[in-house]
C-alpha cells in the first residue's frame, strides 16, 4: 500500500536514538545495563561506545560467556546440549566445524490493521501445510516428527511494514511456534516516529548459547529522509561465530518510482550498521566528540544520478560519520574513504519487505495473463527482476523463484480477489524476500530456499505475508557448543530514531 506519503508526523533527531520499549527478562534477577544505541563491530571483534547518551536505552545485556572449545558438529543425535560435537577435531589442517540452521524470513504490511488473535496461519508454509490458509492447531514435535520435521525453523525473523498496534504479536508467534519451551524472542526493533516499520527476532532455545553481540539500527528513506514512514530497521547479531544481518524495508511506492527504489536500497545498505568514520579501526565514535555538520559537506549527487557502477545515488544529507562513498574521510582525504555496504559486511545478509517494486503493464492484460497462468510472463515484466538483471539494485543477491501469486494489492478479506476499486492497482510481487552471503565468509547457502510463498490465511490487509525458509551452513573452525554457559537473556525489544 501506497501510505501517507503527506502525513504529518513529528521529526526524527539527527541520529540514531534506542528509546526502551523491553520486555521483562526472561533471567531471574538479570540487572539491566545501559548501553549504546547503535555500535558496530571493530576489526577485533568488540564495539565501540556512547557514553553518557541521554538517549541510550536500558536493555538486558548477555550474560559472559566462557572460552569455546574447538568442536565439530558431526550428527545430530542427541546430546547434553541438544546437539553432538566430535571433540577430537583442530583447526589445524581439519576441515572446520560445520553446523546447519535453517533461516526463515517473514515479511507482511499490515496496512494499518490489526493482527489477527491466531497467527497460525501465517506460519503455516513452514510446518509444511501448504498455504492455502488452513489453521495449524495443536502442533508439537512429535506430529511434525512423523513428517520428518523436528521444528520448523532455527532462527525465525518477522517484519512488518505499515504497523498498526503489536501489542500480544511476540506471544501470538511464539504460541504458534509451540511454546516458549521451544522459541524464545530475542530481539525486535521500529523505526521512531510512527513504529511503521517493525521487527521481531526468534530463535530456537537451544541456540542462544551460540548468540551474542545483538544489534539494532535503523535508516530513514521517508520525505527528507527524516520520516518513518519508508526506511529500513535492523537487527545483527553472531550465531555459531558467523555475523548474521537481517534487514526489514519498506521502499518507495507507486510504479514510477523505480529510481527512487533503487536510491533507497542502496541508502540502506550502504548506511545500516555502517561504523562512524573517525576511528582507527572503524568502530562507532563516542557520540559526545561528534559534532553536527555543514550543509554544504552534505552534499551528494541528485537521485536519477547514476554512478559509475550505474547504481543509483540517494538524494540526501547523510550522517558524515557513517562511511559511504558520498562521504569525504575526516582527515581530508589523507585516508582513503571507507567503503561499505550491509550486504558484503556480514557473512549472511537478508533483507526482506514491502519493496514496491512492480509488474509492468496495464491491469486488463496482467489479469488476463493471471486468468491463463502465464506468470512467466508477468516475471519478465517485474520491476525487480529488471532493475537487478540490470544491476541498478540488488545486484548479487539471490531469491527463490516466484511460483506464487503476486502478493499485492488484494481485497481485503480474500486471497485471489485483486484491487476492485477505481485505482485498479496492478497484480504485483511487492512483498519479497532476498539473501546474500560474504565471498568467503562463514555461512553457504548452496541449496537456496526450500519454502518461498505466500501465507493465505492471512487476510486482514491488502498484502499477504510472504514466508521464505533458507537452508543455511555456517562453517567454523572455532564452531562450540558452550555447554552449561550463562544464557543470554531474550526478549530485549527497542525503538529507533531515524538515522538521517
Amino acid at each position: 500500500m501506497e501510505g501517507p506519503e503527506g502525513s504529518s508526523q513529528p521529526l526524527a533527531g539527527p541520529s540514531a536514538v534506542l528509546r526502551a520499549r523491553n520486555t521483562k527478562p526472561t533471567e531471574p534477577g538479570a540487572q539491566p545495563k545501559a548501553v549504546s544505541p547503535v555500535k558496530a563491530w571493530d576489526s577485533d571483534g568488540s564495539s565501540g561506545s556512547s557514553e553518557n547518551d541521554p538517549g541510550a536505552a536500558t536493555v538486558v545485556p548477555f550474560d559472559p560467556v566462557p572460552p569455546p572449545r574447538l568442536l565439530s558438529v558431526r550428527s545430530r543425535a542427541p546430546a547434553t546440549d541438544g546437539y553432538n560435537y566430535d571433540d577430537t577435531a583442530s583447526t589445524s589442517g581439519r576441515k572446520p566445524a560445520q553446523k546447519e540452521l535453517r533461516v526463515c524470513a517473514v515479511t507482511w504490511n499490515m496496512c494499518g490493521r490489526k493482527f489477527p488473535s491466531n497467527l497460525e496461519p501465517m506460519l503455516a508454509p513452514l510446518f509444511g501445510r501448504g498455504d492455502d490458509g488452513d489453521v495449524v492447531r495443536g502442533w508439537s514435535a512429535a506430529d511434525d516428527d512423523e513428517d520428518g520435521i523436528d521444528t520448523p525453523c532455527d532462527i525465525l525473523v518477522i517484519g512488518v511494514q505499515e504497523a498498526a498496534a503489536m501489542d500480544g504479536f511476540v506471544e501470538g508467534i511464539l504460541s504458534a511456534l509451540g511454546g516458549d519451551d521451544e522459541f524464545v524472542h530475542l530481539a525486535g526493533v521500529s523505526l521512531e516516529p510512527g513504529g511503521w516499520i517493525q521487527m521481531e527476532v526468534f530463535l530456537r532455545r537451544e541456540l542462544l548459547p551460540l548468540v551474542s553481540d545483538v544489534r539494532r539500527d535503523a535508516v530513514s528513506c521517508g520525505i527528507g529522509n527524516v520520516f518513518g514512514n519508508k526506511g529500513s530497521v535492523g537487527v545483527a547479531f553472531m550465531c555459531a561465530g558467523a555475523e548474521l544481518c537481517f534487514l526489514n524495508a519498506h521502499l518507495a511506492a507507486h510504479t514510477e518510482k523505480v529510481k527512487q527504489r533503487n536510491a533507497d536500497y542502496h541508502r540502506i545498505v550502504r548506511t545500516m550498521f555502517a561504523p562512524r568514520v573517525g576511528s582507527q579501526n572503524g568502530s562507532i565514535s563516542s557520540s559526545k566528540a561528534v559534532r553536527k555538520p555543514k550543509a554544504k559537506a552534505n552534499a551528494v549527487a541528485p537521485a536519477d544520478a547514476p554512478d559509475e557502477t550505474g547504481a543509483l545515488k540517494p538524494h540526501t544529507p547523510i550522517d558524515p560519520h557513517r562511511p559511504t562513498p558520498e562521504t569525504p574521510s575526516r582527515f581530508g582525504g589523507l585516508l582513503k574513504r571507507r567503503a561499505w555496504t550491509a550486504a558484503e559486511r556480514f557473512d549472511m545478509c537478508v533483507f526482506m519487505g514491502d519493496l514496491n517494486y512492480r509488474v509492468e503493464g496495464n491491469r486488463r492484460a496482467v489479469d488476463v495473463l493471471l486468468e491463463n497462468d502465464m506468470m512467466d510472463v508477468m516475471l519478465s515484466n517485474d520491476q525487480l527482476g529488471i532493475e537487478k538483471a540490470a544491476g541498478r539494485a540488488f545486484s548479487g543477491w539471490s531469491e527463490a523463484e516466484l511460483k506464487f501469486p503476486p502478493t499485492y494489492k488484494l481485497n481485503r478479506g480474500t486471497a485471489d480477489v485483486y484491487d476492485t476499486s477505481a485505482k485498479q492497482r496492478v497484480p504485483s510481487w511487492t512483498d519479497r524476500v532476498l539473501w546474500r552471503t560474504k565471498t568467503g565468509g562463514k555461512v553457504r547457502c548452496n541449496n537456496g530456499a526450500d519454502v518461498y510463498t505466500s501465507a493465505k490465511g492471512i487476510r486482514t490487509s491488502d498484502h499477504l505475508p510472504v514466508v521464505a525458509r533458507i537452508k543455511t551452513t555456517i562453517f567454523d573452525a572455532n564452531l562450540a557448543a558452550i555447554r552449561g554457559g550463562g544464557h543470554p537473556s531474550t526478549g530485549s525489544r527497542s525503538r529507533l530514531c531515524s538515522v538521517m
